[in-house]
């Protein structure tokens, strides 16, 4: 009887254990009804398939090999990019492509990243080359707001999004179009400091902007260490990092948290966490033994040096070991990077997130 009784106890005690944890789980999903994104390939699942005319896509193999069904999707990347585990961080589902749908109210978010894409409306765009600027989409997400008012209220609308996630992963693709404006001869040079100051400046009002329709809790990554992917160690003849590359993101992210820390100061409810991904993609390029990697200068996927030649094709050749590399192709990381990086972004701490980390700004 006693021996009953103690087992019908502790019966008890797992079942109320069990319970507790999926009421947190639940009660800590449901804090975030929606993540809304903007930014360029680290972040896109898709845009890009709905843009023709365009070039700047990932819907082909060998992309998307290690994705769910073993298909290319438009992510820039062997399987999942940071948009998704972020998305599985807060138990929601991935934010569908905003292209995919253009009437839909997407109450549980929507991304607007678009590969390719910058600050600049310029950057990114050409013959064969077409993307969604960072501009373009938040002139969207504009479009998005009214019908978020007339289906919520006004009021509605308001709670919904002040609760939601505001994500943007920008800035790379104009650093690359620097160097490459740079290089040609018959474009105006432009002194970097200017162009840094113009990309801070666009990004602060693009901020403010999405603010003023009602985000209050926002997610800003910094320009991670562009000059050691293997696209830039190609061209070095030591496939050592390009230092002007690397040097110009230290620049731009000084003071895009300098910017941060003053819309903080200056708006009340503008609350952000600030991922330093240069910093913690530079410490896994320069440890990758550490985080399990062992190779953190060649692409998994292309061909030629450093397999870097050209970009992710079927005409590429890929790795079987996908989880020990870095980097997939000649920019973007592996499945394995991105989740990486966003377990940083999540639960980190100063130096790789200031001055909280997501899981903190969802607190608030």
């Amino acid at each position: 009887m006693a021996s009953f009784s103690f087992c019908m106890i502790a019966k008890t005690a797992v079942f109320a254990f069990i319970s507790f944890f999926f009421a947190f789980t639940l009660s800590e999903g449901q804090s975030v009804p929606a993540v809304y994104v903007f930014g360029d390939s680290l972040v896109d699942v898709g845009n890009n398939n709905y843009i023709d005319g365009s070039l700047l896509k990932a819907n082909y193999p060998f992309n998307g090999i290690d994705y769910p069904g073993g298909k290319s999707t438009g992510r820039f990347s062997n399987g999942k990019n940071a948009a998704d585990f972020l998305a599985e961080r807060v138990r929601l589902p991935t934010s569908p492509p905003y292209l995919s749908n253009t009437s839909d109210v997407f109450l549980k978010g929507v991304s607007f990243a678009s590969g390719g894409s910058g600050l600049f409306n310029s950057t990114g765009q050409g013959f064969l080359r077409k993307t969604l600027s960072l501009p373009q989409q938040v002139d969207y997400f504009t479009t998005l707001h009214q019908r978020l008012v007339k289906q919520l209220g006004a009021d509605g609308a308001q709670q919904h999004l002040s609760k939601s996630l505001f994500v943007v992963v920008i800035g790379s693709n104009d650093a690359f179009a620097y160097f490459e404006s740079k290089n040609n001869k018959k474009v105006a040079k432009v002194p970097q400091e200017q162009y840094i100051n113009d990309m801070i400046s666009i990004l602060q009002e693009l901020l403010k902007q999405i603010h003023s329709l009602g985000a209050r809790k926002f997610v800003v990554s910094g320009i991670p260490t562009l000059g050691c992917c293997p696209g830039q160690r190609h061209d070095s003849s030591t496939e050592e990092c390009n230092h002007a590359t690397n040097d110009l993101a230290i620049k731009y992210n000084q003071q895009l948290a300098s910017m941060l820390a003053g819309l903080k100061s200056d708006i009340n409810d503008f609350n952000y966490s600030y991922f330093d991904s240069y910093t913690t993609m530079y410490d896994i390029i320069q440890n990758p033994a550490t985080y399990g990697f062992t190779e953190a200068k060649a692409a998994c996927c292309g061909f030629g040096k450093l397999n870097a030649d050209v970009f992710c094709t079927p005409l590429a050749v890929y790795c079987s070991n996908r989880t020990d590399h870095v980097f997939w192709d000649k920019v973007h990381p592996t499945q394995a990077t991105a989740r990486l990086l966003v377990d940083h972004l999540y639960t980190g701490s100063h130096p790789s997130v200031t001055p909280i980390n997501v899981n903190q700004l969802i607190a608030l």
